[in-house]
């Protein structure tokens, strides 16, 4: 512990030689309180799954001790492979990702996550440079956060991005049954229509991602567009009714009257059909 009270952790960087401080405010005791969170047994009401992605072992643990503590399952990769393997087990509701990481750096963890899927990213770093900032939050994140940095800040800003996703933050499983005659794996792209499989291509599956994970309310053409396409793609409603049309020839036993994707004219479209998630993984708002 330094003089100030902070708990100071090693960060590890691909030049051994230097070891920046990644500091937990708050001294013994805020770490005390972290880590001893999940022996608590705290009664806090709240289903939403977090991915933290660090290669600091210390920093992964303390940061899942923070964030359980405030009532949030978590899980944790320790590189951007282990990562995207998480994702086959279950999509979370978001994600923190560390930038300076061996094997896949975190803007490129970002970029893969982005590819396929809407998850909100929150991105925590110690670097702190402008160029880093900009690129993180204009082509991936929903937030970025410098370390060092207050437990209660983090747990915050975690809370404001969720409000912000509303019930619509996420869909845990990867794969999900719509009925009997469509199910969905929207991380390995393909849909299973009446026990026949078809692949989905990866704008496809994010546009149905988008429609389930909203199952039953409006989701404007302006979202569609925003969430579905890459930040250095340019991106039109044509193409978007194009991309729509073909999910439908896809998914749909007669596109021309579609069940699933029905189009709200002038405004975008909606996902009719009722998602049946598992027992207790339905989405739900952020209490409070």
């Amino acid at each position: 512990m330094n003089d100030e009270g902070h708990i100071s952790l090693p960060a590890l960087q691909s030049d051994l030689s230097q070891q920046p401080q990644v500091q937990i405010h708050g001294g013994r005791s805020a770490a005390r309180r972290a880590m001893a969170a999940g022996r608590e047994g705290l009664n806090i009401v709240n289903r939403y799954r977090i991915l933290i992605v660090d290669d600091d072992a210390m920093a992964r643990e303390i940061l899942k001790r923070i964030l359980e503590h405030a009532g949030y399952e978590v899980m944790t990769a320790g590189s951007g492979p282990e990562a995207l393997r998480k994702l086959h087990e279950g999509i979370p509701h978001l994600v923190v990702v560390d930038l300076m990481m061996p094997e896949m750096d975190g803007f490129e963890l970002c970029r893969r996550i982005k590819s396929h899927l809407d998850v909100p990213i929150v991105i925590l770093s110690a670097v702190a440079a402008i160029e880093s900032k900009v690129e993180g939050l204009q082509m991936y994140a929903e937030d970025y956060i410098v370390k060092p940095f207050e437990k209660e800040e983090l747990v915050a800003r975690v809370q404001r991005v969720l409000r912000r996703y509303g019930e619509s933050a996420g869909v845990e499983q990867p794969e999900v049954v719509i009925d009997q005659d469509l199910q969905i794996n929207f991380v390995q792209h393909w849909a299973r229509v009446k026990g026949q499989q078809v692949t989905l291509t990866p704008t496809e599956s994010k546009l149905l991602f988008l429609l389930v994970r909203n199952a039953g309310r409006v989701v404007t053409n302006e979202t569609l567009l925003a969430k579905a396409w890459a930040g250095d793609e340019e991106a039109y409603e044509e193409g978007l009714r194009v991309h729509i049309s073909r999910l439908r020839s896809k998914i749909e036993a007669n596109p021309s009257k579609p069940v699933y994707i029905q189009t709200k004219r002038g405004v975008g479209y909606r996902f009719s059909a009722k998602v049946n998630y598992p027992a207790g993984q339905e989405p739900m708002a952020l209490a409070g």
